[in-house]
């Protein structure tokens, strides 16, 4: 009988811990309905339901706040899991802006490499230091032009009421093509084009499709800089988990691979409707490029120069990539 009593203890004993065996944790992102990102929620939701330790809620549709609430509620581990871009992840590590210069990137490809495989180590850096953990890329695309008139160059924008990121990078490029920029919050910028606040704006194709394109006539595929994001995790809580838990979180993510090609269909798409639609989709030539690539080019010594901290060495990574990038065996045959 003793003996029957003493293993009852010890099964009231482990009870409680087997139960401490789940990790729970909270998930922030602001991902509008039916869009490609809600899908790769879908597939993350799908998968993490599979997995025996680790139980999550979802918050994915901007409930915890502005980009930079939910980067708050991270730090302090109100929310464990959470999608940010490079734009409002600048709030915290001003080098996020350095990749966001102004035609520091020729193509899609390109793009990819560099921060695969020379991006991905720095900002795992950075983030640490700020108590978040690097757990995948997020992709999110090109940024372009979008008004109520065309511009197809650097004087066509000279003047124009513009409204970008409060992100410096965004506004350097403004300025640096004689642009009044207004920094404006997302939720302000179709109030502000339909009042005339704003003559145009700075944003992805899948951004001006879903939330502006009826309040717009005109988009200039500038594609000056492009959009990543990164989904991260809280170190305090991320640490306390057990590696098969890690494991189980890393890969319920949709592969970067996928999509990357599954935001670039759509963007096609979108290109099309929009057309469809009598939106004028204007695709700049070499030489209007060629335009934009010299008025904007003082910007990057202005940026760093704002910047600071490791601006410098992120830029020189960058540019380091790039070198890599063209000297592929499959680039120079």
């Amino acid at each position: 009988m003793g003996r029957f009593i003493v293993f009852l203890g010890f099964l009231a004993f482990v009870g409680p811990a087997a139960a401490d065996d789940i990790a729970r944790g909270k998930v922030t992102a602001l991902s509008q309905v039916d869009s490609p990102w809600d899908h790769q929620w879908d597939y993350f939701k799908a998968k993490i339901n599979e997995a025996p330790s680790v139980e999550l809620e979802y918050f994915i549709r901007g409930e915890v706040g502005t980009e930079e609430q939910m980067l708050t509620a991270l730090r302090r581990n109100r929310v464990q899991i959470g999608g940010i871009t490079m734009w409002g992840l600048a709030g915290i590590i001003p080098e996020s802006a350095v990749p966001m210069i102004p035609f520091l990137f020729e193509s899609t490809e390109e793009v990819d490499f560099v921060f695969d495989n020379y991006l991905q180590n720095l900002f795992e850096g950075f983030l640490a230091d700020r108590g978040l953990v690097f757990l995948e890329w997020s992709e999110v695309g090109w940024s372009n032009l979008y008004a109520t008139k065309p511009i197809l160059t650097p004087v066509d924008a000279d003047g124009m009421k513009i409204r970008g990121s409060p992100n410096f990078a965004a506004q350097a490029f403004l300025q640096s093509v004689g642009a009044d920029s207004i920094p404006l919050g997302t939720a302000d910028i179709a109030p502000a084009l339909q009042t005339g606040l704003v003559d145009g704006g700075l944003a992805s194709m899948v951004f001006f499709y879903y939330a502006l394109s009826d309040f717009a006539t005109d988009v200039t595929e500038t594609q000056q800089s492009y959009d990543q994001g990164i989904q991260m995790a809280n170190k305090q809580w991320w640490d306390s988990l057990s590696a098969e838990q890690k494991e189980e979180i890393r890969s319920a993510f949709y592969p970067i691979g996928p999509a990357r090609d599954d935001i670039r269909e759509l963007i096609k798409s979108l290109r099309t409707d929009l057309i469809s639609r009598g939106i004028n989709v204007h695709s700049l030539t070499p030489e209007q490029r060629s335009q934009w690539v010299t008025a904007t080019a003082p910007s990057h010594r202005a940026i760093l120069n704002e910047i600071g901290g490791d601006a410098e060495k992120v830029y020189a990574t960058i540019l380091e990539g790039k070198q890599a990038f063209a000297a592929r065996p499959s680039a120079v045959e």
